[in-house]
């Protein structure tokens, strides 16, 4: 009898799927596939919508996997980027009722349609300015719905450290995101 086989990492995965291995597809799709539809759910509050975003991933995964890159992060976050892209698509196409985890972006933009999803770019586009490990934790922990607690355990990292790497993040984000002040 052989001993059983050790299941391939996710970074083996992604090579074996940008090289058009369907099996690498369907292994990784069955090990991120619920994840990534409860984090869809997080985000939106329409099932469907949900279901289509994560659709959307995986095929972006398909299409995409070569462009995976371990030194930029994790595949976990690299999945819930994506996501998150995708989910913020969907929000600017309908023009309407963007949210992000539950958070009224267009109610805390003053109502108007666009408005909203302007300010949705805006804070995707701060984030964009924080350092990729301060990222990532902010990602975690505010958009993807985890106590700090489990966001540094999956980060490997003790609380205090997580937390001091969130402040600094978001300290950035709201120096970003905050009109230059006059004379």
């Amino acid at each position: 009898m052989e001993p059983p086989r050790a299941e391939p990492d996710d970074v083996s995965l992604l090579a074996r799927i940008a090289a058009g291995n369907l099996d690498a597809f369907q292994s990784f799709y069955r090990r991120h596939a619920g994840r990534v539809l409860a984090y869809a759910r997080q985000l939106g509050k329409s099932p469907e919508l949900a279901e289509d975003v994560a659709q959307e991933v995986f095929v972006a995964v398909w299409n995409k996997a070569a462009s995976f890159r371990p030194d930029r992060g994790d595949v976990a976050g690299w999945l819930y980027t994506m996501t998150r892209n995708k989910m913020i698509d969907h929000w600017r196409k309908a023009g309407s009722g963007a949210e992000l985890g539950g958070l009224d972006l267009q109610a805390l933009a003053g109502g108007g349609g666009g408005e909203g999803v302007d300010l949705l770019l805006a804070v995707r586009q701060a984030l964009a300015q924080v350092h990729p490990e301060q990222r990532r934790a902010i990602e975690m922990a505010y958009f993807g719905g985890l106590t700090y607690e489990e966001t540094a355990e999956r980060l490997e990292l003790p609380v205090g450290t997580l937390k001091s790497r969130i402040r600094t993040g978001l300290k950035l984000m709201r120096s970003v995101l905050s009109p230059a002040e006059g004379p």
